[in-house]
């Protein structure tokens, strides 16, 4: 009779359990579907909200907070006031930092630290490529040597090749190498789950197709 109970006891664990991480990956699924550029400005910052209450609540998991901060990262550039710009970058660091040291040997968390600097650098090059340049580089580089097959470091790369003038070692030419290489590794690569970090293809389409590819 003590087997039975315990078995039932071990179920309706296991039962709640299961519930509460169905209940949690179809929050984060329902989320990320609108954590893109395209989505109208409103619904993004509902969604980096939306990204923050679920890390608030799920401390234990990285990936809510990794969508928050690159979603307020994407909302910045959405933004045309510097002041404001800089303001979202804060909140979007503020959750890089909150998982950074635990995931510290995270390919993800290394691209999105890039990311997040070549954001830095997109509201003022002039005055931050000393400062925030090396940290994007330096966080490619480390991504690289721990994942090479991440199709989103290549991406980077060739975002911040295409961007940059050609005086300065920039342009179409070296650029669009990079993102073909990126195009090729997102056909192989597989996120983990529906909620792992999975995006970037259609950034890397739109400037390949400034290639004329």
């Amino acid at each position: 009779m003590k087997k039975i109970a315990l078995f039932l006891a071990l179920v309706l664990v296991f039962s709640r359990t299961y519930s509460q991480n169905e209940k949690y990956t179809k929050a984060m699924e329902d989320a990320i579907a609108k954590a893109t550029y395209a989505t109208p400005t409103p619904e993004l910052q509902r969604t980096a909200g939306q990204f923050e209450r679920i890390a608030n609540a799920e401390t234990a998991e990285w990936l809510p907070a990794y969508w928050a901060s690159y979603t307020y990262m994407l909302l910045s550039f959405k933004e045309t006031d510097t002041g404001k710009k800089d303001a979202l970058l804060d909140k979007a660091d503020e959750f890089y930092k909150k998982i950074a040291t635990r995931q510290a040997d995270n390919d993800e968390l290394m691209v999105l630290a890039a990311a997040l600097a070549s954001a830095r650098l997109a509201v003022d090059g002039e005055n931050r490529w000393q400062e925030y340049g090396p940290i994007f580089q330096a966080n490619l580089d480390k991504a690289k040597q721990k994942n090479a097959g991440n199709p989103r470091i290549y991406l980077l790369e060739g975002q911040s090749l295409y961007y940059t003038p050609e005086q300065f070692g920039g342009g179409k030419t070296v650029a669009c190498p990079v993102l073909k290489k990126a195009a090729e590794k997102f056909t192989t690569f597989k996120p983990a789950s529906t909620i792992h970090p999975g995006w970037g293809l259609d950034m890397n389409q739109q400037l390949l197709s400034q290639c004329g590819q």
